[in-house]
């Protein structure tokens, strides 16, 4: 395959994974289509560096894929690891061989690993996810042309994942605001209170409660109930004067 059909497809490949409504169908797509597009991948992860330095699967074609990972974590060590840490990709055509990972390697390859290639899929200030192909031969992932099909698959990979973010997060947002304005309206209504004192009332009620204020809102507009302690005429007249 010449280098035009490669761009054409990988073109449509990123079309399908940015048309994904939704984040988790996103890293969904991510890893089956790189079992597609990738040769050598028979398994296949998205992994992002979590808290600590600690490693995340988003999402795994399979089992081998998912325990390889998990190794990683419970061990401290291995490819997805090093490559969100270091922002590098690595290839291993002997994992049970690899000096790079002495524990993870040998527990890889009992698990049914023989090689791998990891490639970083980063895309702005989105945090690093390592796109991980296991082969249950050795010797995979050789050829030049192949790993450079994966980096630039990992890149496309990467802006749906930004893309998918962004519209989980704005949605989100939106419905946040949403069941503020909501229970404020309830609040307003039940307490003769203005639009800046409900919101002030919503604002302590969270703070005494310890719950997030959207989640405090959602509840008001479900239950069309306010909590008992938030509702003494002291607490009520001292919103007023604090707005």
């Amino acid at each position: 395959m010449d280098s035009s059909d490669v761009a054409a497809d990988l073109a449509a490949v990123a079309t399908e994974l940015l048309a994904e409504p939704t984040e988790e169908l996103t890293v969904r797509s991510i890893v089956n289509r790189a079992v597609e597009i990738v040769p050598d991948a028979e398994s296949v992860s998205l992994t992002v560096r979590a808290r600590h330095d600690r490693l995340r699967t988003l999402a795994a074609t399979d089992d081998l894929a998912a325990s390889a990972d998990e190794l990683q974590v419970t061990l401290g060590e291995g490819p997805c690891l090093d490559s969100v840490q270091q922002a590098d990709s690595f290839r291993s055509g002997s994992v049970a061989d690899d000096p790079r990972w002495p524990e993870w390697g040998p527990g890889a390859a009992a698990l049914g690993v023989g090689s791998l290639l990891t490639v970083l899929a980063y895309a702005g200030s989105e945090p690093r996810c390592a796109l991980t192909m296991y082969s249950r031969r050795e010797g995979g992932f050789a050829d030049h042309d192949d790993v450079e099909l994966a980096i630039l698959y990992a890149t496309h990979a990467a802006n749906a994942l930004a893309t998918a973010r962004l519209v989980d997060g704005l949605e989100t947002a939106v419905d946040s605001r949403h069941q503020i304005g909501l229970a404020q309206g309830v609040v307003m209504e039940r307490f003769g209170l203005t639009v800046d004192q409900s919101f002030g009332f919503l604002r302590r009620l969270s703070s005494t409660t310890n719950t997030k204020l959207v989640e405090v809102a959602r509840t008001i507009v479900e239950t069309r109930e306010i909590p008992e302690a938030a509702m003494s005429k002291e607490r009520v007249a001292q919103d007023r004067l604090e707005s």
